[in-house]
């Protein structure tokens, strides 16, 4: 019998709200301090991505041991997100590449940087903003299924731990070491070290890392319900506050030292409080609820974009009262996409209940 949790029911609803109201508002007035090193204190609370990442992994472990064909299971699960993901691509496609090629033309420069355009957007950037999170999540998904059903559990540990302490060179606390001592590596500055940094905090410091940690929650659930909140707080805080005072006071605010050592523990504590979330209410609306979380994470960009240019506002001036429209109206949206798609869904299970031969 499947495992209900709804604590990861929750936990989508309120990351599916948080991530709308980020790209509406939030990320706007956090790039607006005047304080620079505050940048800091945000990197130790970015839990809701990595959190995303465990959840799928803690899931996809508890869905592929308990399968009779843990491979036709991980196929099947990438083959979906792919499906999705690969609708919003053409839509990228179609907005962009194909204007370009008309009005570019088929030469062979044009070709090739359209081209370039879609491998970015395909691996990196995502079609929009909110889908870079797909790729890394099915490069983590699979790794972690290779990991655990062809190799030790010992290598299913270190290597993720490994790929981490790469992207944390590349991309983190880490990073800040190491230009303090070489005091800069001019490629990692060039178009191509960028991607470089995109692709390994992307794919190994979110996506393997904590897929792969979801997995092994998942493998040793009770134990890890059993340790208590206490035994997983104090190393997270003393970790947390270590780190964040060290960069606030000895490197200068800068994107490249993004990833915090420190998610990994503080992710790991929310999960935790996640799982031990109990609420009987929730599962009565659990299929509902969850409809509503994913429209809300795949459409709202799209929606943003679509109220902003039939209002002719632009994200440059929106200011706090504007964006608290362009969230309304798109959070409306949502709801009403969610109850299309419910209507829909349960319109077909009727038909399919009068016509069972058919």
């Amino acid at each position: 019998m499947r495992r209900y949790y709804p604590g990861i029911t929750i936990f989508k609803l309120a990351g599916s709200l948080m991530v709308l109201i980020a790209h509406v508002m939030l990320f706007r007035y956090i790039g607006e301090m005047p304080n620079r090193q505050m940048n800091y204190m945000f990197n130790a609370m970015k839990v809701i991505v990595p959190c995303f990442y465990m959840i799928s992994g803690f899931l996809a472990y508890r869905g592929w041991s308990g399968a009779e064909n843990p491979a036709a299971y991980v196929r099947k699960y990438l083959i979906r997100i792919l499906a999705v993901y690969g609708f919003f691509c053409l839509i990228f496609a179609g907005e962009f590449v194909v204007p370009a090629l008309v009005r570019g033309g088929l030469s062979a420069a044009n070709l090739l940087l359209q081209a370039k355009i879609m491998v970015m957007m395909f691996f990196l950037n995502g079609p929009f903003i909110q889908l870079w999170f797909i790729p890394p999540l099915m490069f983590g998904m699979l790794l972690a299924y290779i990991l655990f059903r062809r190799t030790s559990l010992r290598t299913a540990a270190v290597l993720p731990l490994l790929g981490f302490l790469l992207a944390q060179t590349l991309f983190g606390t880490l990073r800040a070491v190491l230009d303090a001592i070489t005091g800069g590596i001019p490629f990692l500055d060039t178009d191509y070290g960028g991607y470089l940094e995109l692709f390994a905090e992307r794919y190994l410091g979110y996506g393997l890392t904590f897929v792969t940690a979801g997995a092994f929650i998942a493998k040793y659930e009770e134990r890890f319900l059993r340790l208590g909140a206490g035994f997983i707080l104090v190393p997270a805080a003393v970790i947390t506050l270590i780190e964040t005072l060290l960069l606030m006071l000895g490197a200068r605010w800068t994107p490249d030292y993004s990833l915090a050592f420190c998610m990994i523990p503080n992710t790991i504590l929310f999960f935790y409080g996640v799982l031990r979330i109990k609420s009987r209410s929730i599962q009565a609306y659990h299929s509902t609820i969850n409809l509503f979380s994913m429209v809300t994470f795949f459409g709202h960009i799209p929606f943003i974009q679509l109220n902003l240019l039939l209002l002719k506002w632009d994200t440059v001036g929106l200011g706090i009262f504007r964006g608290l429209v362009v969230l309304l109206i798109t959070l409306l949206e949502c709801l009403a996409g969610t109850l299309i798609l419910a209507l829909s869904k349960r319109q077909a299970a009727w038909r399919r209940q009068r016509t069972p031969y058919s």
